[in-house]
Formats: structure tokens, C-alpha cells, sequence
């Protein structure tokens, strides 16, 4: 069975405004240090410890601070970072640094779009596609086991049962409350994003314009391709400055 770290690419998706949480001209909340460590450096270094050494990043908006970020010398060898501006290969993925691709992917174009340009960069079937945002401890052996179970034309998505933060009540056609039930589990998961995909699952179903969640997945629904992993750890996506905070209250070994 094929090892993570030898046909892997991830690709982080870094290339929106990011309006909620910070003005357009300051420097991206990925950038921004939570706790211990900056947002984007936590998610990599996750993601790294379970084998996967080859970080692509499509450019958007404030591009310029990630590709200062990632050119600078010191932040290079403090990381252990490698840029490479050409297709990364299996030789590439010998090195003891992580290996990072970057490029400008434009400002308006959307999540799919970024996904496919992304493909050139890349030697390997397999793709790990996440979030820049989201924080999580999910696992990804578990993930993997299921992925190569399936066919290759199978997709995996990461889902989690989140808690209401509102109080609910039982009511009966007389309008009494007959329970109340203090922040229950939503009925249905979310998707938390971190898809496993085989690139052959792009080349037959992506067509132009399609954007990932609005016309991608769901076509792979309806074509019994996509399988779900539940995770249960932890989860926080960050698109604000109030989750921010409760990221950082209750994430302090990070």
C-alpha cells in the first residue's frame, strides 16, 4: 500500500479576503500567531506529523505576505521549508524539509478553479485538500485506510457532528414544552472540509466554472463517489475574530 509521504500533494486553500476577520489591506489571520504558533504553521505541521510533506498554496488575495512569509530565509530554516517552483516529484519529497509550492492563482477565482490550476505543481494521483482556516486533530491513517479501500474514483470527506449553541424545546400541538434539551448535537454532520481525492475523479467530472462545494461535490454525490469520515476531535474554523478567540482559549498546547 502506498506511503502518504510518496504520492501525496496537499493543497491549502489560502485565497480569500478573509473580510470578516481583518481589513483587505492588513496581513491574513493564517498568518496570525495563535498561542505558540501562527494559524497556517499549526495546520502544516499537523498535517506533516501524519507524512505528508508537499504543501501547495493558489494565491488570491494578500498573496504578498504569503509569499514574503515563505521566501524569507529565516522563516525557512525556523519551519523547515523548501520552495520549489517547478512540478515536485517523489525525489523532491526525499528532502528532510517540508516542500512548499505557491503561485498566483488570481483574485476572483473560485475554490475548484484554484484546485485544478493547482495540478500542474504536482507528480502524484492523490491529492489532501483543506482549509487555511480550520483547525482540527483529525486522523489522518484512519482516513487514508479508507481511502485506499475504496476504488480510486472514490472521494473522501471529513464530516463532524457539531452542538447546537442554543438551547431547543420539545413542544407539542398545544404548545407545551414537554423537554428542554441544552445545546444537543445537530441532526445532521457538517463538512469540515479535508477531502481525499484521486486527480482521475477531476479529469472526469470537473467541468469550467464549476466551484467545489456549489457543483462539484454535489455531482459526485448523485454519482455515489463521495464517502464520509466522521471525525471526532476537535474543531474550529476561524473566520472571525470571536472564533479566533475561543480557539485560542481552549487550544493553549498549540
Amino acid at each position: 500500500m502506498p506511503q502518504l509521504n510518496e504520492n501525496f500533494s496537499t493543497i491549502i486553500l489560502v485565497g480569500g479576503k478573509g473580510s470578516r476577520f481583518s481589513k483587505i489591506e492588513s496581513p491574513p489571520k493564517h498568518l496570525t500567531k495563535l498561542n505558540k504558533n501562527l494559524i497556517l504553521i499549526n495546520i502544516i505541521n499537523y498535517i506533516n506529523r501524519s507524512g505528508f510533506k508537499h504543501f501547495i498554496f493558489p494565491l488570491g488575495y494578500k498573496k504578498k505576505y504569503f509569499i514574503k512569509f515563505f521566501n524569507s530565509k529565516h522563516n525557512q530554516r525556523k519551519f523547515q521549508f523548501k520552495v520549489i517552483k517547478n512540478k515536485v516529484t517523489n525525489r523532491d519529497l526525499q528532502s528532510k524539509n517540508k516542500i512548499i509550492s505557491y503561485f498566483d492563482a488570481g483574485k476572483d477565482t473560485n475554490k475548484m478553479t484554484r484546485i485544478v490550476m493547482s495540478l500542474k505543481y504536482s507528480s502524484f494521483n492523490n491529492l489532501l485538500i483543506v482549509y487555511g482556516d480550520d483547525i482540527v486533530n483529525i486522523d489522518f491513517k484512519k482516513i487514508k485506510d479508507l481511502f485506499f479501500k475504496n476504488k480510486k474514483k472514490k472521494v473522501i470527506v471529513s464530516v463532524y457532528k457539531k452542538n447546537s449553541q442554543y438551547g431547543h424545546l420539545k413542544i407539542n400541538n398545544r404548545n407545551e414544552v414537554k423537554e428542554f434539551i441544552e445545546k444537543p448535537p445537530h441532526p445532521l454532520p457538517i463538512n469540515i472540509g479535508y477531502y481525499m481525492i484521486n486527480t482521475l475523479v477531476i479529469d472526469d467530472y470537473y467541468k469550467k466554472h464549476y466551484e467545489l462545494e456549489i457543483d462539484f461535490l454535489p455531482l459526485l454525490a448523485k454519482k455515489n463517489l463521495l464517502r464520509s469520515f466522521e471525525h471526532k476531535g476537535y474543531f474550529y474554523s476561524i473566520n472571525d475574530k470571536k472564533e479566533f478567540l475561543t480557539a485560542k482559549k481552549n487550544l493553549k498546547n498549540l
